[in-house]
């Protein structure tokens, strides 16, 4: 079959890799004149296989009033009276119940596994580089009931996946770089097996693959005008360079999935949650950073990088609630004053802001499944995990498509059970 893979970040490149593997024949379509321009650009960096919390919860509900007034808060609403945005936030406030919270958990943790054996794949099958390390990942918190609860979930997991209970003076001994006094701090998680990588450097890796395979067209530079159909069935897509035509097409559009399915007719939960992130080149003399890090109050994740046979250092949060991918300052600032306080590292002037908009649904479980629309697959929503699902949603993409069986549960990332 031709297949038109509508996105070139990281989940529409992972999904074009896997459909060409399955031997179908695959077009790769974006409105940059590169790939991987928008949110697989500057993320975070963190592969967070056991870390798949969702934004919905019970604590977040209570925590909501003080993260929307706060004005250093990593969570903002500057959208208005945004009509999809009050239809997302009804759904986003059933999604906090604890029973919704535990079966988007023990669906992401399913598809966390199945994306980080894919990604083992992919890279020694293709021989990627792009600074892939299991850092393992620390995550600390200031908030005793915050550490109480999680200290609780790990006692109560009866499998073993390497999760530690830290106390401060633990946290501060694993991860020196830390420049926090053990008073600051109520305990940590660390789980060792958690992995760093530069997605944008896997793009680029995974990129050159493609341009090799006989069987990939490239459609960039050219935005995408909207679906074309014809008797009930999505045909072709209208773009800057004319229609392009295939017998299925896959949305991997990020942030912009909602308004193509609009678009097609049909309503897509999916909403812009801007996040930004600050590389820094930490001097010479300073500590490195050993390990992941998460600082859970403040929702900020500290990531080191390899970068041209140095080690850069990602720090990225906030999730304000608007569609513009203007850089705020003062959101920089924000990283900023984080970087110094938590690894003593003074950035005021070498550093590179970045910010770009994440595809987040109610219930922050991706979208993968058939749409209403006959010959529209989704694979969006990703939100906040796009970099640690993407191998593992593109694998399950390409055996619905090819009607092969999975070991995910592929209804729990329906678009039914989010609509």
């Amino acid at each position: 079959m031709k297949i038109c893979v509508l996105g070139a970040g990281v989940i529409g490149l992972t999904t074009a890799w896997c459909l060409t593997e399955a031997g179908h024949d695959v077009i790769i379509v974006d409105r940059h004149a590169s790939t991987a321009k928008d949110a697989s650009a500057a993320n975070g960096g963190q592969l967070s296989y056991a870390f798949v919390a969702p934004l919905a919860s019970p604590a977040t509900l209570r925590k909501l009033p003080s993260l929307l007034l706060s004005p250093d808060s990593p969570m903002r609403i500057r959208a208005g009276l945004d009509p999809a945005l009050i239809s997302w936030g009804a759904r986003f406030l059933l999604a906090c119940r604890p029973a919704a919270v535990r079966e988007t958990i023990a669906a992401q943790l399913a598809l966390a596994a199945l994306s980080r054996s894919e990604l083992a794949r992919l890279t020694q099958s293709l021989m990627l580089s792009f600074g892939l390390r299991t850092a393992g990942k620390l995550v600390v918190f200031r908030s005793r009931n915050e550490f109480d609860s999680a200290r609780r979930a790990v006692t109560a997991k009866a499998d073993d996946d390497g999760q530690q209970v830290l106390t401060p003076a633990e946290c501060l001994a694993l991860e020196p770089a830390l420049r926090l006094d053990a008073h600051e701090l109520a305990g940590g998680i660390f789980t060792a097996s958690e992995q760093v990588g530069d997605c944008a450097a896997f793009c680029a890796g995974l990129t050159l693959r493609l341009r090799g395979q006989r069987n990939v067209e490239w459609v960039l530079g050219s935005e995408i005008a909207g679906p074309v159909r014809s008797g009930g069935r999505l045909v072709a897509v209208d773009t800057g360079k004319g229609h392009v035509q295939a017998d299925h097409f896959v949305l991997c559009m990020g942030a912009a999935s909602g308004a193509f399915a609009k678009a097609c007719g049909f309503y897509l939960p999916i909403y812009p949650l801007k996040g930004y992130s600050i590389t820094l080149s930490p001097a010479p003399e300073a500590r490195l950073l050993r390990h992941s890090v998460t600082d859970m109050e403040r929702k900020l994740v500290f990531a080191p990088l390899a970068r041209d046979r140095h080690t850069a250092i990602r720090v990225a949060g906030i999730a304000d609630l608007e569609s513009d991918t203007i850089i705020d300052a003062g959101r920089v600032e924000v990283l900023r004053r984080a970087s110094a306080e938590l690894l003593g590292i003074d950035a005021a002037s070498d550093i590179e802001p970045w910010c770009g908009l994440r595809p987040m649904t109610p219930d922050s479980r991706p979208i993968i499944g058939w749409s209403p629309l006959d010959g529209l697959f989704i694979n969006s929503g990703h939100g906040m995990l796009g970099w640690t699902l993407a191998c593992g949603s593109a694998r399950l993409t390409a055996d619905m498509i090819g009607c092969k069986p999975s070991v995910t549960a592929i209804g729990a990332f329906a678009l039914r059970r989010a609509a």
